[in-house]
C-alpha cells in the first residue's frame, strides 16, 4: 500500500475536521434549513465531481440500467442519509454531541466487513490480528476522550434548533446521529463489496465517477424530500453571506475533495483502514479550534489525541504485517506451482 493512500486519508479527515470550524465561524447562528442546505450542497458537488472524474479518469462514464439500482443505494447511504442526519443531529442536540458519535464509524465498518465477508475476521492468535482490534478500539477511545474534554469545557451548549430543547428532542437527535454513523459504514462496505472487489464491474477502476453518480441520485432524493417546502419558498432563498461561505466549502472540500479521496482510498485499501481514519476528525477539529477560534486545549483533549495517534499507528502496523503475510503466502504458492 503506497504512502499516497495514507496522505489521502489524512487530507480527507482534515477537510472534514475543518468543516465543523467553518460552520461554527460562519453559519452557526444563521440556522439554515438542513434539508435545503444538503440539496444545494449535493447539487453543486455533482458537476464539480464529474469534471474531476473526466480530468483524472480520462472519460465521462454514464450508468447503465443495470448499475442504476446500486448507484441509487450508494447515493442513499452515502451522501443523502449521513449528510442530512448529521445536520439534523447537530441542530437537535449540539455540535459536541454530534462529535461524540463519529468514532462509531470504524466500529460499524469492522463489524459489517466481517459479517458480509468483505474482509476476514482478524486472527486473534497472531500479534497483528490482536493489534488491529486493539488499535481500532484505542483510536475510538481517543476520539471519545477528546470529545468528553470538549463537553466538559462547554457543558452549557444547547441545541442550535431549539433553545429550550426537551429530552425527547435530544433523544431524536441522538437517533439521527446513530443512523448517520451506521449509514456511513454501510456506504463504504457496499462500495467495496459490489464495485471494487468485483472483477467484472465496469466501475472498478472509476472511483471518482462512482462517487459523482452517487451524488446525482442523492440530489434527486433530496429534491423529492424538499417538496415538503413547496409552500415555503423562503426556505430556498433565505441564505445569508455566512451560510454561502459554508456551502461553498461543503461543495468544494467536504463533498468533492473528501468524498473523492475516500472513494479512491477504498479502492486501494481495506474499508476498515479507510474508516479507521475517522477519529482523526476529532483531533484535527480540536487543533483547528485552537488555531482559528482561539479555544484552549483541555488535558483530556491532549490525552485523547495521543490515543488516536497510537491507535492509528497500531492499525497501520497491523495492516502492513497482514500485507506482508499475504505476499509471502502468494510467493510460496507460486514457488510450489
Amino acid at each position: 500500500m503506497s504512502m499516497k493512500v495514507y496522505c489521502a486519508l489524512i487530507t480527507a479527515q482534515l477537510g472534514f475536521g475543518a468543516y465543523g470550524i467553518i460552520v461554527t465561524k460562519f453559519a452557526k447562528e444563521t440556522k439554515a434549513d438542513p434539508l435545503v442546505f444538503c440539496l444545494f450542497r449535493d447539487a453543486g458537488a455533482f458537476p464539480v465531481m464529474m469534471c474531476a472524474a473526466f480530468l483524472v479518469e480520462g472519460k465521462l462514464s454514464f450508468p447503465s440500467l443495470r448499475s442504476i439500482p446500486l448507484l441509487m443505494v450508494l447515493g442513499l447511504t452515502g451522501p443523502f442519509i449521513p449528510q442530512l442526519l448529521f445536520l439534523l443531529g447537530v441542530y437537535l442536540t449540539s455540535a459536541n454531541m454530534a462529535a461524540m458519535f463519529q468514532p462509531a464509524v470504524p466500529v460499524w465498518s469492522a463489524f459489517l466487513a466481517m459479517m458480509t465477508g468483505v474482509e476476514p475476521p482478524p486472527k486473534l492468535t497472531t500479534s497483528h490480528g490482536c493489534a488491529k482490534v486493539f488499535g481500532i478500539l484505542l483510536a475510538v477511545c481517543g476520539a471519545m476522550t477528546m470529545t468528553l474534554g470538549k463537553l466538559h469545557d462547554t457543558s452549557s451548549e444547547k441545541s442550535w434548533l431549539l433553545q429550550d430543547s426537551s429530552v425527547g428532542t435530544q433523544f431524536l437527535g441522538c437517533i439521527c446521529l446513530f443512523v448517520k454513523t451506521s449509514s456511513t459504514a454501510v456506504y463504504y462496505i457496499i462500495q467495496k463489496k459490489y464495485i471494487f472487489n468485483q472483477s467484472h464491474s465496469t466501475w472498478k477502476k472509476q472511483p471518482l465517477a462512482v462517487t459523482a453518480w452517487s451524488y446525482f441520485f442523492a440530489t434527486i432524493f433530496l429534491a423529492f424530500a424538499s417538496l415538503t417546502y413547496s409552500n415555503q419558498p423562503e426556505k430556498f432563498t433565505s441564505f445569508t453571506k455566512e451560510t454561502f461561505y459554508c456551502l461553498l466549502y461543503a461543495i468544494v472540500v467536504s463533498s468533492t475533495m473528501c468524498y473523492l479521496l475516500l472513494s479512491w482510498c477504498n479502492m486501494q485499501a481495506p474499508s476498515t483502514l479507510v474508516t479507521c481514519s475517522w477519529p482523526l476528525q476529532s483531533l484535527f477539529c480540536a487543533l483547528l479550534s485552537m488555531i482559528c477560534l482561539g479555544q484552549s486545549l483541555q488535558l483530556l483533549e491532549c490525552a485523547g489525541g495521543g490515543l488516536i495517534i497510537s491507535g492509528l499507528a497500531t492499525v497501520l502496523w497491523s495492516t502492513y504485517k497482514e500485507s506482508e503475510e499475504l505476499r509471502l503466502h502468494l510467493k510460496n504458492e507460486k514457488t510450489l506451482c
